[in-house]
């Protein structure tokens, strides 16, 4: 049961931390040293999503298991 539609969860929390992200830490509108800890917050979200979305699509030939079979 761990592994079940693991890529369309891992999808789905992308899409949702991409989605959350851009409303709630907007950087632009706020002084400047509460900005900075919003923008450092909105990258890192940015980057969690990026993650996910890796974990869905999978590493392709980057990945250990592909040089494995291949050699």
């Amino acid at each position: 049961m761990v592994g079940l539609q693991a890529l369309w969860a891992a999808f789905a929390l992308g899409a949702f931390t991409l989605t959350a992200s851009l409303p709630f830490h907007n950087f632009r509108a706020v002084a400047t040293d509460k900005g900075f800890m919003q923008q450092l917050l909105s990258t890192k979200n940015l980057s969690v999503a990026g993650m996910f979305i890796v974990a869905t699509l999978g590493a392709g030939p980057l990945s250990l298991d592909a040089r494995r079979t291949s050699a």
